[in-house]
């Protein structure tokens, strides 16, 4: 892939992170496609990384360990939040769904923050 091609992809990944995850109000937060979105970004950010930290070298290293860091503990907190999730679903307990979607919405902060951080090397104008 070329290096304007690369730059372009990862700005448009970049914008759709970030206006997902402003747009999803308080209340859908935890639903099952939100869910899956949020897991979805993970996997999307995690490519753009492991790119930039290992092939093109454009992240800096101390973003790079911040985002494995933050990689392992996403890996831990997410499928047992889902678990959580499920678990209040199935037995309408509106509280332990209230406590999943704190989960959720500060995993897709932090990740998107981070791809903010980290993926923003990669700057529009400097192609």
């Amino acid at each position: 892939m070329s290096k304007l091609r690369t730059k372009l992809v990862v700005s448009i990944l970049i914008v759709s992170i970030l206006a997902i995850g402003c747009s999803i109000p308080q209340a859908l937060i935890a639903t099952g496609e939100s869910l899956k979105v949020v897991g979805n970004q993970f996997v999307s950010v995690a490519a753009a990384y492991k790119h930039g930290c290992d092939v093109a070298k454009t992240i800096p290293q101390s973003q790079c360990l911040k985002f494995r860091e933050f990689g392992t503990y996403f890996q831990k907190v997410y499928p047992l939040t889902i678990q959580l999730w499920e678990a209040a679903r199935l037995a309408n307990d509106a509280a332990l769904q209230g406590k999943a979607s704190d989960v959720i919405q500060s995993l897709s902060v932090t990740l998107s923050n981070l791809a903010a951080e980290g993926l923003g090397t990669f700057s529009v104008g400097g192609m």
